[in-house]
């Protein structure tokens, strides 16, 4: 069976593909980071104030909104933890966690 177009690209320098995103982070994800103080991008165990859905979760931190500019750290930062969105202001504490 042959069809006329193309359904998908791969674009990829080397011989072996890696699909995903890539696992270098952002420098505006860097500098979103150290303005409030988070360690976007890494794998974190997140612990929240009570009354959040969760005491607790642990998985990598992303940037849910990127923040307007110029950055201030006393706006809400919207985040997220496995697919849980939050805000900076519900956490109580946010550690690095082990790379397992």
């Amino acid at each position: 069976m042959r069809t006329d177009r193309q359904e998908e690209f791969l674009f990829c320098d080397g011989a072996a593909p890696v699909l995903g995103l890539p696992h270098a982070i952002d420098s505006l994800l860097l500098d979103i980071g150290r303005e409030w103080g988070l360690p976007v991008g890494e794998r974190v165990r997140v612990s929240f104030r009570h009354g959040e859905n969760f005491p607790e979760l642990l998985g990598r931190l992303e940037v849910a909104v990127a923040p307007e500019l110029p950055f201030n750290r006393h706006r809400p930062l919207l985040l997220r933890v496995n697919g849980y969105e939050f805000a900076h202001t519900a956490i109580t504490r946010c550690v690095v966690a082990d790379p397992r």
